[in-house]
């Protein structure tokens, strides 16, 4: 195992992709412990298999979902309704930016894609009203970090893919604690404000409300088509994802008219690009897992965890301190295909639920996205707006906390995700 991990972040710092890093060291891995050249045939095979599941189908409509909301408007009607209703709080303006960050979520489930959307509308008013620029990054980055948590999560549907659980359980149950994590993010955004004198809003009459409301109103229904269609049965994940890119196109072309035909070849293309190498990674893993099973690893993991701890609760802690260390030098995806070989039968050996340790990975994981020196929302912000990378990680030390905290809440209170995840078929 260590050989595995170690020649994985050595290439990984070294600057190679994630997915040639996977696929070399397993086929290493595989030749050096005795494997047979000639059963090399099976690399493509597992790569292969892994990948032609129906549930990583709705990774490219999730996606493309995503690049349609970033030119069709939705993001800017989100922060003006958010802002309308907010602005006259302490911390009003984030706060607003931290709605519309949950409900970007739940379009897209992506946490490049939330801060993106987001930033490039907010951070101009929240610097306009006296926030500081880092603040309002940090502020942005960590609503952002709301995506590969809240349904529809991408990270949740690899999950589900990689272990064969129901996506739908898996939504239901990162959906209280998203929503929970981004209220301890607003009223700790709300406590800066306040502490640092950030200018409030004058209240905004109820007839201007209203107007945003109505503007905004088609966008707010997106995560009702996409989230409600699936716990009400009437479509699965992937056709979920399907009607909702087109349920967002129509928005972008008819209501906010912001998408142009000109537009869709870019966006297929960099949809396409996307999937592909998200697709890649995934495909190496299945070799990857196929290795670890063939050198026993996971079995060899589990003997001496359980030897060494008698209850879940140490072991829950150890897999929560791995997973934000390794986010702080490795993108997510990986971490996640790297891992739950090993965690999760380790935690079916202690009796564990692995729905709720999937959801306890997701928000472990989603820490990365701020923490440098790889915080993936990180740099969007710092490409937005041009302000340091280090000056945002160091605003965003107060959301890493909160969400290190929740991640130990869900692993050992279930109710907050297993709670909702019961009632659903």
């Amino acid at each position: 195992m260590f050989v595995i991990f170690a020649s994985v972040l050595v290439l990984m710092l070294l600057g190679v992709t994630t997915a040639v890093t996977m696929g070399f060291a397993s086929t290493a891995t595989f030749l050096l412990f005795g494997g047979d050249m000639a059963r090399l045939f099976l690399v493509p095979q597992r790569m292969f298999a892994q990948v032609s599941g129906i549930t990583l189908m709705s990774i490219p409509f999730f996606l493309l979902m995503g690049n349609l909301m970033s030119v069709g408007g939705i993001s800017k009607s989100l922060f003006g309704f958010g802002r309308v209703c907010l602005g006259h709080r302490w911390g009003g303006l984030s706060n607003a930016a931290i709605v519309a960050c949950i409900i970007m979520a739940a379009m897209s489930g992506s946490a490049a894609a939330c801060a993106a959307g987001i930033g490039m509308i907010a951070i101009a008013e929240m610097t306009k009203a006296g926030y500081s620029r880092s603040f309002s990054c940090a502020t942005i980055a960590a609503g952002g970090a709301l995506g590969p948590i809240i349904p529809p999560s991408i990270t949740l549907i690899l999950y589900a893919g990689l272990t064969q659980t129901s996506v739908n359980a898996l939504f239901a149950a990162g959906t209280v604690p998203g929503v929970l994590i981004g209220i301890a993010f607003m009223f700790w955004s709300s406590w800066v404000s306040k502490r640092e004198g950030y200018a409030k809003t004058d209240p905004t009459p109820w007839g201007e409300r209203w107007t945003a409301f109505k503007d905004a109103f088609f966008a707010l229904m997106t995560p009702v088509i996409v989230i409600g269609g699936m716990f009400a049965g009437l479509f699965t994940a992937t056709e979920a994802a399907a009607v909702a890119s087109f349920y967002v196109m129509i928005l972008g072309f008819f209501v906010f008219k912001t998408l142009h035909l000109k537009d869709l070849p870019k966006i297929f293309w960099d949809t396409a690009e996307q999937t592909a190498k998200v697709m890649f990674v995934i495909a190496t893993a299945g070799f990857f897992q196929y290795v670890l099973l063939y050198t026993r690893i996971p079995q060899q993991a589990i003997a001496f965890i359980s030897t060494s701890f008698t209850s879940v609760a140490p072991v829950l802690l150890i897999i929560i301190a791995l997973l934000v260390i390794m986010g702080c030098f490795m993108e997510g995806t990986a971490i996640l295909l790297i891992t739950v070989p090993i965690f999760v039968p380790l935690a079916k050996a202690f009796g564990y639920d692995i729905i709720q340790l999937g959801v306890v990975m997701c928000i472990a994981l989603a820490v990365g996205v701020l923490t440098p020196p790889v915080g993936l929302n990180l740099y969007v912000m710092a490409s937005i707006t041009g302000e340091k990378v280090m000056a945002i990680a160091k605003d965003c030390l107060g959301y890493v906390i909160i969400m290190i905290l929740f991640s130990i809440l869900v692993a050992f209170f279930p109710e907050l995700s297993l709670g909702l995840a019961h009632l659903v078929p």
